[in-house]
């Protein structure tokens, strides 16, 4: 019994350093676009995350300066993900809303953006200060 108290405890603890990872400021340094990207779909150009009471949210400039609070935040896969949606509308209702699916890997945040098929990858770096109007 105190083996499984003690292996739920690590395993917490585990869950709880992976969450942080994502936690901070962070700046896209890299975009990697196949050819059938047309820049249509908006991504975080710089962006925070933090955590208040358990819940991730964050707030993000776009690369077309529009700046707006994630409308999704949420930690999936046992802490080892976090998704991400912008706020805004598609063009179509029929269209699928991108969704971000981050994960932290070799010190960076790495974004692989879905729609109905993965569009594009964005890789983020920490950085102490944002270019942030609103916030």
């Amino acid at each position: 019994m105190k083996n499984k108290i003690a292996v739920m405890m690590i395993w917490s603890l585990t869950n709880v350093a992976m969450a942080n990872d994502f936690i901070g400021k962070w700046q896209v340094t890299k975009v990697d676009m196949p050819d059938t990207y047309y820049g249509e779909i908006k991504y975080p150009k710089y962006f925070e995350i933090i955590e208040n009471e358990g819940k991730v949210s964050g707030y993000y400039k776009d690369q077309y300066d529009f700046e707006c609070n994630f409308v999704l935040s949420e930690l999936v896969n046992d802490g080892n993900e976090l998704l991400l949606m912008n706020c805004g509308t598609t063009k179509f209702a029929q269209t699928w809303a991108p969704l971000h699916k981050v994960k932290f890997i070799n010190g960076e945040l790495v974004g692989s953006v879905v729609t109905f098929g993965q569009v594009f990858v964005w890789h983020a770096s920490a950085v102490k200060n944002l270019p942030l109007k609103n916030h």
